[in-house]
């Protein structure tokens, strides 16, 4: 990363503030940058000539640095307005890389669990409204919603009803669809 210019030290104050504003943006958009290509954990503090302290985390400086050093676990003698209160949920911005790990792992099982549940489901109601439409071919129905419900068993009649459900709400919404349109019309008045 050393650039072709040689660093020297700065003579004026000035010029050290100057050099410490424009590195630290470099330093810190390296960080970032690191941070989001790799998913790495980083943290960066540069303390100012005027002893100020500058700080970068990802995915904060406190996580990272409660990670690395167990040690910092205890309360800063001087918080950062980004630390956690002490009033704070346990836990938060305290999390371990290997915690972070086992939390992503379990949330990867409950999506690997809902994903079976899921295709359970809908191979349920595909069943379901198979023997829905046998009973509709045998009674010779020309819709669905015409079946005797007699016809059908215990595992189908919830997901018949669902159906119907859901039909009477789509006929309802379309005619409001029609009321509305029809008030809208000109010359068209209310009837009371």
């Amino acid at each position: 990363m050393a650039k072709d210019k040689e660093l020297r030290p700065c003579d004026s104050e000035h010029q050290r503030r100057e050099s410490f504003r424009k590195r630290r943006a470099t330093l810190f958009g390296m960080a970032r940058d690191l941070s989001e290509e790799f998913g790495a954990h980083v943290a960066v503090i540069a303390f100012s000539p005027a002893g100020e302290p500058y700080a970068f985390g990802a995915p904060t400086a406190d996580s990272v640095l409660r990670t690395y050093l167990p040690a910092a676990d205890g309360p800063a003698p001087n918080p950062t307005p980004h630390a956690p209160s002490p009033g704070a949920a346990a836990g938060v911005g305290a999390e371990t890389a290997g915690q972070a790990a086992a939390r992503v792992a379990g949330m990867r099982r409950e999506v690997d669990e809902t994903k079976a549940l899921v295709t359970e489901e809908w191979a349920r109601v595909a069943a379901a409204l198979e023997k829905v439409r046998a009973a509709q071919r045998a009674a010779q129905k020309q819709n669905w919603w015409e079946v005797d419900v007699e016809a059908l068993g215990e595992e189908e009649l919830p997901v018949f009803m669902r159906a119907l459900e859901m039909l009477k709400a789509e006929v309802q919404e379309r005619i409001n669809a029609m009321a509305s349109a029809r008030m809208s019309l000109p010359g068209v008045r209310k009837q009371q």
